[in-house]
Protein backbone atom coordinates (compact mmCIF):
# COMPACT_ATOMS: atom_id res chain seq x y z
CA UNK A 1 0.00 0.00 0.00
CA UNK A 2 1.37 3.40 -0.91
CA UNK A 3 0.45 6.94 0.00
CA UNK A 4 0.60 10.13 -1.97
CA UNK A 5 3.76 12.12 -1.38
CA UNK A 6 1.57 15.20 -1.11
CA UNK A 7 -0.45 13.90 1.86
CA UNK A 8 -0.87 16.45 4.65
CA UNK A 9 -2.21 15.89 8.16
CA UNK A 10 -4.13 18.79 9.68
CA UNK A 11 -6.30 19.70 12.67
CA UNK A 12 -4.22 17.73 15.17
CA UNK A 13 -3.93 18.97 18.73
CA UNK A 14 -2.57 15.71 20.14
CA UNK A 15 0.53 15.79 17.97
CA UNK A 16 3.92 15.15 19.50
CA UNK A 17 6.04 13.99 16.61
CA UNK A 18 5.44 12.36 13.20
CA UNK A 19 4.31 8.75 13.31
CA UNK A 20 5.06 7.14 9.98
CA UNK A 21 8.02 4.95 10.96
CA UNK A 22 8.38 2.42 13.77
CA UNK A 23 11.77 1.05 14.74
CA UNK A 24 10.40 -2.36 15.82
CA UNK A 25 7.38 -3.55 13.81
CA UNK A 26 8.33 -7.19 14.40
CA UNK A 27 10.95 -9.19 16.24
CA UNK A 28 13.36 -10.99 13.92
CA UNK A 29 15.42 -13.65 15.73
CA UNK A 30 19.14 -13.88 14.97
CA UNK A 31 19.70 -17.37 13.58
CA UNK A 32 23.32 -16.94 12.57
CA UNK A 33 22.49 -18.09 9.04
CA UNK A 34 23.32 -16.09 6.00
CA UNK A 35 20.98 -13.90 4.00
CA UNK A 36 18.37 -15.05 1.56
CA UNK A 37 15.31 -14.47 3.71
CA UNK A 38 12.83 -11.65 3.56
CA UNK A 39 9.82 -10.39 5.48
CA UNK A 40 6.27 -10.89 4.20
CA UNK A 41 3.20 -9.14 5.56
CA UNK A 42 0.08 -11.29 5.78
CA UNK A 43 -3.47 -10.19 5.01
CA UNK A 44 -4.22 -9.57 8.71
CA UNK A 45 -1.08 -7.48 9.16
CA UNK A 46 1.02 -10.26 10.69
CA UNK A 47 4.70 -10.66 9.76
CA UNK A 48 6.38 -13.76 8.32
CA UNK A 49 10.05 -14.50 7.68
CA UNK A 50 10.39 -16.30 4.37
CA UNK A 51 13.60 -18.23 3.70
CA UNK A 52 15.13 -18.67 0.25
CA UNK A 53 13.57 -22.15 0.22
CA UNK A 54 10.09 -20.68 0.70
CA UNK A 55 9.67 -21.75 4.32
CA UNK A 56 7.56 -19.26 6.28
CA UNK A 57 7.92 -18.54 10.02
CA UNK A 58 5.47 -16.25 11.77
CA UNK A 59 7.26 -13.54 13.74
CA UNK A 60 6.25 -12.38 17.19
CA UNK A 61 5.06 -8.82 17.59
CA UNK A 62 7.86 -6.79 19.09
CA UNK A 63 7.53 -5.35 22.57
CA UNK A 64 8.30 -1.65 22.22
CA UNK A 65 9.59 -0.08 25.41
CA UNK A 66 9.71 3.58 26.31
CA UNK A 67 13.47 3.65 25.73
CA UNK A 68 12.97 2.27 22.22
CA UNK A 69 10.43 4.99 21.63
CA UNK A 70 12.64 7.79 22.87
CA UNK A 71 15.52 6.60 20.70
CA UNK A 72 13.33 6.77 17.62
CA UNK A 73 12.48 9.69 15.38
CA UNK A 74 9.13 8.15 14.59
CA UNK A 75 5.87 7.89 16.47
CA UNK A 76 4.76 9.11 19.86
CA UNK A 77 1.32 10.47 20.68
CA UNK A 78 -0.34 10.73 24.06
CA UNK A 79 -3.03 8.29 22.93
CA UNK A 80 -0.66 5.40 22.12
CA UNK A 81 -0.86 3.57 25.41
CA UNK A 82 0.52 0.45 23.71
CA UNK A 83 3.96 2.04 24.08
CA UNK A 84 3.65 2.50 27.83
CA UNK A 85 2.77 -0.96 29.11
CA UNK A 86 5.84 -0.88 31.34
CA UNK A 87 4.19 1.84 33.41
CA UNK A 88 0.63 1.34 34.59
CA UNK A 89 -1.43 0.75 37.69
CA UNK A 90 -0.91 -2.99 37.11
CA UNK A 91 2.81 -2.48 37.75
CA UNK A 92 2.02 -0.68 41.01
CA UNK A 93 -0.29 -3.50 42.07
CA UNK A 94 2.40 -6.07 41.21
CA UNK A 95 4.92 -4.31 43.46
CA UNK A 96 2.39 -4.14 46.30
CA UNK A 97 1.60 -7.84 45.86
CA UNK A 98 5.30 -8.71 45.95
CA UNK A 99 5.79 -6.67 49.12
CA UNK A 100 2.84 -8.47 50.70
CA UNK A 101 4.27 -11.87 49.76
CA UNK A 102 7.69 -10.99 51.21
CA UNK A 103 6.18 -9.85 54.49
CA UNK A 104 4.06 -12.97 54.77
CA UNK A 105 7.22 -15.02 54.22
CA UNK A 106 8.99 -13.11 57.03
CA UNK A 107 11.23 -11.41 54.48
CA UNK A 108 9.90 -7.90 54.97
CA UNK A 109 13.41 -6.44 54.91
CA UNK A 110 13.46 -7.19 51.17
CA UNK A 111 10.27 -5.25 50.51
CA UNK A 112 10.58 -1.86 48.85
CA UNK A 113 9.14 1.32 50.35
CA UNK A 114 6.34 2.45 48.05
CA UNK A 115 5.99 6.23 47.74
CA UNK A 116 3.16 7.78 45.70
CA UNK A 117 3.08 11.46 44.75
CA UNK A 118 -0.13 12.97 43.40
CA UNK A 119 -0.31 15.92 41.00
CA UNK A 120 -2.83 18.66 41.83
CA UNK A 121 -4.20 18.48 38.27
CA UNK A 122 -5.06 14.82 38.89
CA UNK A 123 -6.79 15.68 42.16
CA UNK A 124 -8.88 18.29 40.35
CA UNK A 125 -9.89 15.76 37.68
CA UNK A 126 -10.89 13.14 40.27
CA UNK A 127 -12.73 15.78 42.29
CA UNK A 128 -14.73 16.68 39.18
CA UNK A 129 -15.54 13.05 38.36
CA UNK A 130 -16.59 12.10 41.91
CA UNK A 131 -18.13 15.44 42.89
CA UNK A 132 -15.97 15.81 46.00
CA UNK A 133 -13.86 18.68 47.34
CA UNK A 134 -10.21 18.47 46.32
CA UNK A 135 -8.86 18.11 49.92
CA UNK A 136 -11.33 15.28 50.53
CA UNK A 137 -10.25 13.53 47.31
CA UNK A 138 -6.60 13.80 48.37
CA UNK A 139 -7.27 12.30 51.79
CA UNK A 140 -9.58 9.56 50.52
CA UNK A 141 -7.07 8.62 47.84
CA UNK A 142 -4.31 8.54 50.46
CA UNK A 143 -6.45 6.32 52.68
CA UNK A 144 -7.22 3.98 49.79
CA UNK A 145 -3.60 3.68 48.65
CA UNK A 146 -2.32 3.06 52.17
CA UNK A 147 -4.95 0.36 52.70
CA UNK A 148 -3.56 -1.28 49.55
CA UNK A 149 -0.03 -1.26 50.98
CA UNK A 150 1.46 2.08 49.90
CA UNK A 151 3.81 3.43 52.57
CA UNK A 152 3.77 7.19 51.85
CA UNK A 153 1.44 9.47 49.87
CA UNK A 154 2.75 12.96 49.06
CA UNK A 155 1.33 16.07 47.42
CA UNK A 156 3.52 16.84 44.40
CA UNK A 157 2.50 20.51 44.58
CA UNK A 158 5.30 20.69 47.16
CA UNK A 159 7.84 20.05 44.41
CA UNK A 160 5.97 22.53 42.22
CA UNK A 161 6.86 25.20 44.80
CA UNK A 162 10.47 24.04 44.62
CA UNK A 163 10.59 24.23 40.83
CA UNK A 164 8.77 27.57 40.76
CA UNK A 165 11.41 29.09 43.04
CA UNK A 166 14.30 27.60 41.05
CA UNK A 167 12.72 28.50 37.68
CA UNK A 168 12.31 32.12 38.80
CA UNK A 169 15.93 32.24 39.96
CA UNK A 170 17.02 30.80 36.61
CA UNK A 171 15.02 33.42 34.70
CA UNK A 172 16.47 36.33 36.68
CA UNK A 173 19.98 34.97 36.15
CA UNK A 174 19.40 34.63 32.41
CA UNK A 175 17.88 38.11 32.20
CA UNK A 176 20.87 39.67 33.90
CA UNK A 177 23.21 37.74 31.59
CA UNK A 178 21.35 39.08 28.55
CA UNK A 179 21.48 42.74 29.65
CA UNK A 180 23.90 44.62 27.45
CA UNK A 181 24.59 41.56 25.35
CA UNK A 182 25.00 42.04 21.63
CA UNK A 183 24.99 39.45 18.92
CA UNK A 184 23.19 36.11 18.98
CA UNK A 185 23.16 35.32 22.68
CA UNK A 186 20.43 32.81 23.56
CA UNK A 187 19.74 33.42 27.27
CA UNK A 188 16.28 34.79 26.48
CA UNK A 189 13.53 34.11 25.84
CA UNK A 190 13.30 31.34 28.43
CA UNK A 191 10.87 28.63 27.40
CA UNK A 192 9.14 26.52 30.04
CA UNK A 193 10.07 22.83 29.85
CA UNK A 194 7.65 21.19 32.27
CA UNK A 195 5.55 19.71 29.44
CA UNK A 196 7.19 16.49 28.15
CA UNK A 197 5.14 16.57 24.94
CA UNK A 198 6.63 19.97 24.10
CA UNK A 199 10.13 18.78 25.06
CA UNK A 200 9.80 15.68 22.87
CA UNK A 201 8.55 17.78 19.96
CA UNK A 202 11.38 20.29 20.32
CA UNK A 203 14.09 17.64 20.65
CA UNK A 204 12.93 15.63 17.65
CA UNK A 205 11.93 18.37 15.23
CA UNK A 206 13.39 21.72 16.30
CA UNK A 207 16.64 21.11 18.19
CA UNK A 208 17.72 24.68 17.45
CA UNK A 209 15.26 25.97 20.10
CA UNK A 210 16.73 23.82 22.90
CA UNK A 211 19.18 26.52 24.15
CA UNK A 212 16.17 28.60 25.13
CA UNK A 213 14.57 25.84 27.23
CA UNK A 214 14.55 26.21 31.00
CA UNK A 215 16.85 23.60 32.50
CA UNK A 216 14.96 23.45 35.82
CA UNK A 217 13.37 20.05 36.32
CA UNK A 218 9.62 19.66 36.09
CA UNK A 219 7.70 19.17 39.37
CA UNK A 220 7.43 15.44 38.64
CA UNK A 221 11.17 14.99 38.23
CA UNK A 222 12.02 17.39 41.05
CA UNK A 223 9.88 15.25 43.33
CA UNK A 224 11.65 12.22 41.91
CA UNK A 225 15.06 13.40 43.07
CA UNK A 226 13.59 14.60 46.38
CA UNK A 227 12.19 11.12 47.04
CA UNK A 228 15.19 9.11 45.80
CA UNK A 229 17.82 11.37 47.42
CA UNK A 230 16.50 13.51 50.29
CA UNK A 231 13.76 11.16 51.48
CA UNK A 232 15.94 8.07 51.04
CA UNK A 233 18.57 9.63 53.31
CA UNK A 234 15.97 10.50 55.93
CA UNK A 235 14.61 6.94 55.85
CA UNK A 236 18.12 5.46 55.91
CA UNK A 237 17.58 3.33 52.81
CA UNK A 238 19.26 3.12 49.41
CA UNK A 239 17.39 4.82 46.53
CA UNK A 240 16.75 1.50 44.81
CA UNK A 241 14.85 0.30 47.89
CA UNK A 242 12.18 2.93 47.20
CA UNK A 243 9.55 2.41 44.50
CA UNK A 244 8.32 5.85 43.49
CA UNK A 245 5.01 6.23 41.67
CA UNK A 246 3.72 9.55 40.29
CA UNK A 247 0.00 10.03 39.60
CA UNK A 248 -0.08 12.45 36.69
CA UNK A 249 -2.45 14.07 34.23
CA UNK A 250 -0.55 13.07 31.11
CA UNK A 251 0.67 9.92 29.36
CA UNK A 252 3.73 11.83 28.19
CA UNK A 253 4.86 12.04 31.81
CA UNK A 254 5.67 8.35 31.45
CA UNK A 255 8.07 9.27 28.65
CA UNK A 256 9.62 11.95 30.84
CA UNK A 257 10.18 9.53 33.71
CA UNK A 258 11.95 7.10 31.37
CA UNK A 259 14.57 9.59 30.16
CA UNK A 260 18.15 8.49 30.77
CA UNK A 261 18.86 11.85 32.44
CA UNK A 262 16.69 10.74 35.35
CA UNK A 263 18.37 7.36 35.87
CA UNK A 264 21.02 6.61 38.50
CA UNK A 265 23.81 4.39 37.14
CA UNK A 266 25.12 3.97 40.68
CA UNK A 267 21.90 2.57 42.15
CA UNK A 268 20.33 1.27 38.91
CA UNK A 269 17.08 3.08 39.58
CA UNK A 270 14.98 5.86 38.10
CA UNK A 271 13.90 8.94 40.03
CA UNK A 272 10.30 8.06 39.14
CA UNK A 273 9.81 4.32 38.69
CA UNK A 274 6.25 4.39 37.41
CA UNK A 275 3.80 7.01 36.22
CA UNK A 276 0.10 6.23 36.55
CA UNK A 277 -2.36 8.58 34.89
CA UNK A 278 -5.47 9.98 36.55
CA UNK A 279 -7.67 7.84 34.34
CA UNK A 280 -5.71 4.71 35.22
CA UNK A 281 -6.14 5.44 38.92
CA UNK A 282 -9.88 5.82 38.37
CA UNK A 283 -9.97 2.51 36.49
CA UNK A 284 -7.95 0.84 39.26
CA UNK A 285 -10.51 1.97 41.82
CA UNK A 286 -13.30 0.62 39.63
CA UNK A 287 -11.51 -2.71 39.17
CA UNK A 288 -11.05 -2.98 42.94
CA UNK A 289 -14.71 -1.96 43.44
CA UNK A 290 -13.62 0.95 45.63
CA UNK A 291 -15.96 3.93 45.84
CA UNK A 292 -13.86 7.01 46.48
CA UNK A 293 -16.76 8.69 48.30
CA UNK A 294 -16.79 5.83 50.85
CA UNK A 295 -13.02 5.56 51.27
CA UNK A 296 -11.44 6.45 54.63
CA UNK A 297 -9.74 9.84 54.88
CA UNK A 298 -6.05 9.82 55.80
CA UNK A 299 -3.76 12.84 55.98
CA UNK A 300 -1.05 13.06 53.33
CA UNK A 301 2.51 12.58 54.51
CA UNK A 302 5.07 15.36 54.99
CA UNK A 303 8.60 15.33 53.62
CA UNK A 304 9.95 17.38 56.49
CA UNK A 305 9.99 16.74 60.21
CA UNK A 306 9.90 20.14 61.90
CA UNK A 307 7.70 22.32 59.70
CA UNK A 308 4.29 23.11 61.11
CA UNK A 309 1.41 21.29 59.48
CA UNK A 310 -0.30 23.32 56.79
CA UNK A 311 -4.09 23.45 56.56
CA UNK A 312 -5.23 22.12 53.22
CA UNK A 313 -3.11 21.35 50.17
CA UNK A 314 -0.35 23.43 48.65
CA UNK A 315 -1.65 25.69 45.89
CA UNK A 316 -0.27 28.31 43.54
CA UNK A 317 -1.85 31.02 41.43
CA UNK A 318 -2.18 30.40 37.71
CA UNK A 319 -3.59 27.92 35.23
CA UNK A 320 -3.27 24.15 35.27
CA UNK A 321 -0.01 24.55 33.31
CA UNK A 322 1.55 24.99 36.75
CA UNK A 323 1.68 28.71 37.52
CA UNK A 324 5.13 29.32 36.05
CA UNK A 325 4.14 32.44 34.14
CA UNK A 326 2.40 34.03 37.12
CA UNK A 327 5.06 33.34 39.72
CA UNK A 328 8.13 34.02 37.55
CA UNK A 329 6.68 37.34 36.36
CA UNK A 330 5.94 38.33 39.97
CA UNK A 331 9.42 37.30 41.14
CA UNK A 332 11.19 39.01 38.23
CA UNK A 333 9.17 42.22 38.68
CA UNK A 334 10.43 42.42 42.27
CA UNK A 335 14.00 41.30 41.60
CA UNK A 336 14.66 43.25 38.40
CA UNK A 337 12.43 46.31 38.56
CA UNK A 338 11.42 46.77 42.19
CA UNK A 339 7.74 46.41 41.29
CA UNK A 340 5.42 44.64 43.70
CA UNK A 341 2.92 42.50 41.80
CA UNK A 342 1.56 39.26 43.18
CA UNK A 343 1.06 36.02 41.22
CA UNK A 344 -2.66 36.36 41.97
CA UNK A 345 -2.70 39.76 40.26
CA UNK A 346 -0.95 38.29 37.23
CA UNK A 347 -3.43 35.39 37.19
CA UNK A 348 -6.36 37.81 37.42
CA UNK A 349 -4.92 39.78 34.51
CA UNK A 350 -4.70 36.60 32.46
CA UNK A 351 -8.40 35.94 33.12
CA UNK A 352 -9.32 39.46 32.02
CA UNK A 353 -10.32 40.53 35.51
CA UNK A 354 -9.30 43.64 37.49
CA UNK A 355 -5.54 43.90 37.25
CA UNK A 356 -2.46 45.65 38.49
CA UNK A 357 -2.09 49.08 36.79
CA UNK A 358 1.33 48.11 35.40
CA UNK A 359 0.06 44.90 33.76
CA UNK A 360 -1.24 44.80 30.19
CA UNK A 361 -2.84 41.71 28.65
CA UNK A 362 -3.29 40.87 24.99
CA UNK A 363 -5.29 37.85 23.89
CA UNK A 364 -3.91 36.28 20.72
CA UNK A 365 -6.48 34.41 18.64
CA UNK A 366 -8.22 33.15 21.74
CA UNK A 367 -7.51 34.03 25.33
CA UNK A 368 -7.36 30.49 26.65
CA UNK A 369 -4.57 29.19 24.43
CA UNK A 370 -2.38 32.19 23.58
CA UNK A 371 -2.10 35.35 25.59
CA UNK A 372 0.54 37.96 26.32
CA UNK A 373 1.10 39.71 29.64
CA UNK A 374 3.35 42.76 29.74
CA UNK A 375 4.78 44.49 32.79
CA UNK A 376 5.27 48.22 32.23
CA UNK A 377 8.22 50.16 33.64
CA UNK A 378 6.76 52.45 36.36
CA UNK A 379 9.10 55.29 35.38
CA UNK A 380 8.74 55.29 31.59
CA UNK A 381 5.51 53.38 30.97
CA UNK A 382 7.37 51.28 28.39
CA UNK A 383 7.31 47.45 28.37
CA UNK A 384 9.80 46.07 30.88
CA UNK A 385 8.91 42.36 30.78
CA UNK A 386 6.89 40.54 28.13
CA UNK A 387 5.55 37.11 29.07
CA UNK A 388 3.30 34.76 27.10
CA UNK A 389 1.33 31.56 27.55
CA UNK A 390 1.14 29.26 24.53
CA UNK A 391 -0.98 26.10 24.72
CA UNK A 392 -1.64 23.58 21.95
CA UNK A 393 0.48 22.67 18.94
CA UNK A 394 -1.20 25.08 16.59
CA UNK A 395 0.19 27.92 18.63
CA UNK A 396 3.48 26.13 19.31
CA UNK A 397 4.21 26.01 15.60
CA UNK A 398 3.86 29.79 15.41
CA UNK A 399 6.08 30.12 18.46
CA UNK A 400 8.82 28.02 16.88
CA UNK A 401 8.63 29.95 13.61
CA UNK A 402 9.04 33.25 15.44
CA UNK A 403 11.97 31.90 17.45
CA UNK A 404 13.76 30.68 14.35
CA UNK A 405 13.17 33.92 12.47
CA UNK A 406 14.33 36.10 15.35
CA UNK A 407 10.92 37.80 15.67
CA UNK A 408 10.25 36.60 19.21
CA UNK A 409 9.72 39.57 21.52
CA UNK A 410 8.98 37.67 24.72
CA UNK A 411 11.20 37.24 27.77
CA UNK A 412 9.43 34.10 29.01
CA UNK A 413 6.92 31.69 27.48
CA UNK A 414 4.84 29.15 29.42
CA UNK A 415 4.36 26.23 27.05
CA UNK A 416 1.92 23.31 27.11
CA UNK A 417 1.29 20.84 24.30
CA UNK A 418 -2.38 20.37 25.18
CA UNK A 419 -4.96 23.04 24.39
CA UNK A 420 -6.28 24.48 27.69
CA UNK A 421 -3.08 23.20 29.38
CA UNK A 422 -2.84 20.29 31.82
CA UNK A 423 -6.48 20.16 32.89
CA UNK A 424 -6.91 18.75 29.38
CA UNK A 425 -4.10 16.22 29.69
CA UNK A 426 -4.61 12.98 27.79
CA UNK A 427 -4.37 10.99 31.02
CA UNK A 428 -7.17 12.83 32.80
CA UNK A 429 -10.60 11.37 33.53
CA UNK A 430 -12.72 11.81 30.41
CA UNK A 431 -16.41 12.77 30.20
CA UNK A 432 -19.01 10.15 29.35
CA UNK A 433 -20.22 12.31 26.47
CA UNK A 434 -17.54 12.22 23.73
CA UNK A 435 -18.82 15.28 21.89
CA UNK A 436 -16.45 18.21 21.53
CA UNK A 437 -18.83 20.59 23.32
CA UNK A 438 -19.12 18.28 26.32
CA UNK A 439 -15.36 17.76 26.40
CA UNK A 440 -14.75 21.50 26.30
CA UNK A 441 -17.10 22.12 29.23
CA UNK A 442 -15.61 19.17 31.14
CA UNK A 443 -12.11 20.57 30.78
CA UNK A 444 -13.28 24.07 31.73
CA UNK A 445 -14.94 22.71 34.89
CA UNK A 446 -11.79 20.78 35.83
CA UNK A 447 -9.75 23.95 35.31
CA UNK A 448 -12.09 25.90 37.60
CA UNK A 449 -11.73 23.25 40.31
CA UNK A 450 -7.95 23.35 39.97
CA UNK A 451 -7.79 27.14 40.18
CA UNK A 452 -10.09 27.28 43.23
CA UNK A 453 -8.33 24.55 45.23
CA UNK A 454 -6.51 25.43 48.42
CA UNK A 455 -5.06 28.51 50.13
CA UNK A 456 -2.22 30.30 48.35
CA UNK A 457 1.10 31.66 49.53
CA UNK A 458 4.30 32.60 47.76
CA UNK A 459 6.39 29.45 47.21
CA UNK A 460 9.40 31.04 48.94
CA UNK A 461 7.20 31.50 52.04
CA UNK A 462 6.53 27.77 52.33
CA UNK A 463 8.16 26.81 55.69
CA UNK A 464 8.45 23.12 54.74
CA UNK A 465 10.31 24.11 51.58
CA UNK A 466 12.75 26.21 53.61
CA UNK A 467 13.39 23.26 55.89
CA UNK A 468 13.97 20.85 53.01
CA UNK A 469 16.42 23.20 51.25
CA UNK A 470 18.37 23.81 54.45
CA UNK A 471 18.53 20.12 55.42
CA UNK A 472 19.29 18.95 51.88
CA UNK A 473 21.75 21.54 50.59
CA UNK A 474 23.13 23.16 53.75
CA UNK A 475 23.77 26.85 54.29
CA UNK A 476 24.47 27.52 50.58
CA UNK A 477 20.92 26.38 49.81
CA UNK A 478 19.86 26.68 46.18
CA UNK A 479 23.15 28.42 45.35
CA UNK A 480 25.07 25.20 46.04
CA UNK A 481 26.51 22.96 43.35
CA UNK A 482 24.50 20.09 44.84
CA UNK A 483 21.25 22.00 44.30
CA UNK A 484 22.12 22.83 40.69
CA UNK A 485 22.95 19.20 39.98
CA UNK A 486 19.80 17.92 41.66
CA UNK A 487 17.29 20.40 40.26
CA UNK A 488 18.45 20.88 36.67
CA UNK A 489 18.51 18.72 33.57
CA UNK A 490 19.55 18.93 29.93
CA UNK A 491 18.02 18.36 26.51
CA UNK A 492 19.14 16.34 23.51
CA UNK A 493 18.43 17.11 19.89
CA UNK A 494 17.51 14.07 17.80
CA UNK A 495 18.53 13.84 14.16
CA UNK A 496 15.31 12.88 12.44
CA UNK A 497 15.13 10.63 9.41
CA UNK A 498 13.56 11.91 6.23
CA UNK A 499 9.80 11.92 6.52
CA UNK A 500 8.54 9.41 3.93
CA UNK A 501 5.06 10.89 3.77
CA UNK A 502 6.03 14.55 3.49
CA UNK A 503 3.93 15.47 6.52
CA UNK A 504 3.85 19.18 7.30
CA UNK A 505 2.38 20.88 10.32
Amino acid sequence: MSFSGGLRLTDLNDYITPGQECIKPAQVPKTGQGGGSHIKVGQAGEYYEVTKDGEETKLETASITLNDCLACSGCVTSAETVLITMQSHHELLAVLDENRRLREAAEGDRARRVVVTVAPQSLASLAHKHQLPVPSVAQRLAGTLKAMGVDYVLDSAFSRDLTLVESAREFVERHRESEGRTGAGQSLPMLASWCPGWVCYAEKTHAEVLPWMSTTRSPQQAMGVVVKDYMARRLGVAPDRIYHVAIMMCYDKKLEASRSDFYSDLYKTRDVDCVVTTGEVDRMLAEKQIALADAPETALDSLTAGAAAQDGLYASAGTSAGGGLEYILSYAARALHGVSVSPEEVAAAGRGEATHPLLQVTAVRNQADHREITLLDPATGQPALRFAAVYGFRHLQNLVRKLKSGRMGYHYVEVAACPSACANGGGQVQPADPSSAAKKEWVAATERIYVAAGPRALPEDNPALHELIRDWFGEAGLDSDAARQALHTQFHGVTAKANPLGVSW
